[in-house]
């Protein structure tokens, strides 16, 4: 897991960046209306990395 975390850091430093800009314009723009959504995008987000990181263990065990 440590190995996946680190080949994929900068992904994952990206992403956090875009959900702290979109929570602060969700809150000056949408007054907090867009929070809503924040659970449905880290969920879809995380849904999405353990697909990553199963792919990515069947490829390391292929090698």
């Amino acid at each position: 897991m440590r190995e996946y975390l680190q080949e994929n850091k900068a992904y994952h430093l990206s992403f956090l960046i875009g959900v702290v800009i979109a929570l602060v314009i969700a809150g000056v723009f949408a007054d907090g209306a867009g929070y809503s959504l924040v659970p449905w995008v880290l969920g879809a987000f995380f849904v999405g990395e353990i697909v990553r990181f199963i792919a990515w263990r069947v490829e390391q065990k292929e090698e």
